[in-house]
């Protein structure tokens, strides 16, 4: 049986995706959402609302009309680009945007329990529509989509003329839709005690006074060269101990989120979660093995860079937070917000005037929320749904060099989104996760290549080559043995076996010996960091970002390269959306991800780095 990619009915809720660097007084750029720019303020939400959920009723109508094409485009004309979907989309926007301000707020964590139930709503209420179409004989199908009038929505909705594809009743997506509020409710606590409620661990600091070792101390205890390694080890160890005491916790999250998944994979007549969730994105599965193989097979050049790195300090044990240490003496300092857009936007000047007005657009606008605060969510996203508004960004921007390279990742996903809905209609405005990690990652290649390129000194070169290095394994390898650690964890819950803390904490510890070798040292508690990988509670998401630096490695280089009509092709290929399959639109890009040379190319992307890198290392130590 087949899963629905995008049905009618589906198509009824759109997804709800998901400092000690103060800023200037004179700040040049927005660094606040202003989240009044959707709504004034809950009450006004509240009035849309309740608007919405009037509306509701007016499914009914079309009950008996989609048996001709007229029937199904006027149903369409309703459940995909009518006032009703506008709302729902601002009434998204400013529930989501509030709750990653602050997880713990009863106000908005109310109003994404009205948004679930919202869905839950429009999803009964939308229940007969599949069964409606898939009710009348294949030819009559096949008549009805390949009308003019559904033409420019042959691909969303080729299911319907698919012979093995198998519909739910209508009784079966009721009772699915009843449950919808109750389900994926892990990924919501998990926010609650990663970010909020786990509590941060006290150090001593070497003048006697004690600290909170918040994720901002600690990172500048890492980075100063202020500290002496010991201090800097023990600083390690404490965070570590921050989840200990929460694993058994979030091993059962966890449970939750893979059990929930493999559930509807199975309602959907899949033999596995990651079969249906290859499926979901319309990818074959031989894309996750492709990607899996290839790491592996590049590991002895990550283990190879961490050996040059090791011997560069003269180290015979390397611990995990020396690894990320630069050899290069030199040193940026802290960067300003402004700075970091004027850089970003420079690196990103190679694609193109009409790239960069739309970077301005953005850059100027008040959907930057920039610097961090106690409650909002750790890390960075883009956030976009409909066509109304400028896609939304979350930073939290702290000055350092990574902080940069963030901002430029986050840039490639916004502007993505941008260009598609500018391009595209509602049912094609907003890309899949799969090609969206693309964009991103070119993005931050751009970066550091223009950096590199642009060194006034080989030391200047050897830092943003570290970075750059350091993004890659991040991306590539680090993100491929998490996304062995996922697989595994599905297959074990499948198997009908629970998630137990301790044997998940083997299982990562294990992995990251295969992938790091003896190259570095873990301190004990490291095997439990499993537990504070969001993306986790997501469904086979972290896989992408390995794929993304994959395909990216060739973007660059053809961009760079200055191939003939790359940044046009890559500029065609943002506007497509998700118009086409994601192969498809990557081919426009100039990438096939299923053949091996692909993989073959990054790998090659990655040992070149690492000659260079070896070079200047070499180099330097000479020099002493």
């Amino acid at each position: 049986m087949k899963k629905h990619r995008i049905l009618l009915a589906l198509l009824l809720v759109l997804a709800l995706v998901m400092s000690s660097f103060a800023a200037a007084a004179d700040e040049t750029y927005p660094t606040e959402w202003d989240l009044t720019e959707i709504y004034a303020d809950v009450d006004a939400w509240q009035t849309d609302y309740d608007k919405v959920m009037a509306m509701i009723p007016q499914f009914e109508s079309f009950r008996g009309t989609l048996n001709s094409a007229q029937g199904v485009y006027d149903y369409l004309q309703f459940a995909c680009f009518s006032e009703m979907v506008q709302i729902q989309n601002r009434l998204s926007l400013y529930a989501n945007l509030g709750y990653n301000l602050n997880p713990s707020d009863p106000v908005y964590s109310t109003l994404m329990s009205k948004l679930s139930a919202m869905g839950s709503e429009l999803n009964q209420a939308g229940a007969f529509v599949d069964e409606e179409i898939f009710a009348l004989p294949l030819e009559t199908r096949q008549e009805i989509f390949s009308d003019p009038l559904l033409a420019p929505w042959a691909y969303a909705f080729e299911d319907y003329t698919d012979p093995n594809c198998e519909p739910f009743s209508e009784e079966t997506q009721t009772a699915l839709a009843i449950l919808e509020p109750a389900m994926g409710r892990s990924k919501t606590v998990f926010d609650i005690l990663c970010n909020v409620d786990r509590p941060s661990p006290v150090v001593t600091m070497p003048d006697g006074t004690e600290a909170e070792l918040t994720d901002e101390l600690y990172n500048s205890i890492l980075f100063s060269n202020e500290y002496d390694r010991d201090f800097k080890a023990e600083c390690n160890q404490l965070m570590l101990t921050k989840t200990i005491s929460f694993a058994n916790t979030f091993a059962a999250l966890l449970e939750e989120t893979v059990a929930t998944n493999w559930a509807y994979a199975q309602l959907n007549g899949y033999e596995t979660s990651r079969e249906a969730a290859m499926a979901d994105n319309d990818l074959d599965p031989a894309i996750y093995d492709m990607v899996i193989e290839a790491a592996r097979q590049g590991a002895p050049d990550y283990q190879r860079y961490l050996d040059i790195h090791r011997r560069a300090f003269g180290l015979d044990v390397q611990y995990p937070f020396e690894a990320a240490v630069c050899v290069s003496r030199f040193n940026p300092g802290a960067i300003s917000y402004e700075e970091a857009v004027s850089e970003v936007r420079e690196a990103l000047s190679v694609l193109g005037e009409d790239y960069l007005g739309h970077y301005d657009k953005l850059i100027t606008s008040s959907h930057m929320d920039v610097y961090p605060s106690d409650t909002k969510v750790s890390g960075a996203f883009s956030f976009n749904i409909g066509n109304e508004f400028l896609p939304f960004m979350l930073l939290n921007y702290s000055g350092y060099r990574s902080d940069v390279s963030t901002l430029a990742h986050e840039m490639g996903h916004s502007l993505y989104s941008y260009y598609a809905a500018e391009n595209q209609d509602a049912i094609y405005s907003e890309p899949s996760a799969f090609t969206h990690e693309v964009t991103s990652t070119t993005n931050e290649l751009l970066y550091y290549v223009y950096k590199m390129e642009n060194a006034a000194t080989d030391d200047e070169k050897l830092f943003y080559l570290e970075n750059l290095l350091n993004m890659f394994i991040g991306t590539f390898f680090l993100q491929s043995l998490y996304s062995e650690f996922e697989d595994a964890m599905y297959q074990t819950v499948e198997q009908g076996d629970s998630l137990n803390a301790e044997a998940l904490s083997d299982l990562w510890f294990g992995l990251y010996q295969t992938y790091r070798g003896d190259t570095v040292k873990e301190f004990p508690d490291f095997r439990y960091q499993w537990s504070l990988v969001p993306h986790f509670h997501y469904n086979y998401y972290v896989y992408q970002y390995a794929t993304a630096i994959a395909y990216a490695a060739s973007i660059c280089e053809q961009i760079t390269g200055g191939v003939e009509g790359a940044v046009d092709n890559y500029l065609a290929f943002l506007k497509l959306g998700s118009s086409e399959p994601p192969c498809d639109l990557l081919a426009v890009a100039g990438v096939d991800p299923l053949d091996s040379q692909t993989y073959q190319n990054a790998l090659n992307f990655f040992s070149d780095l690492v000659d260079e890198y070896e070079r200047l290392v070499d180099a330097a130590l000479a020099e002493k």
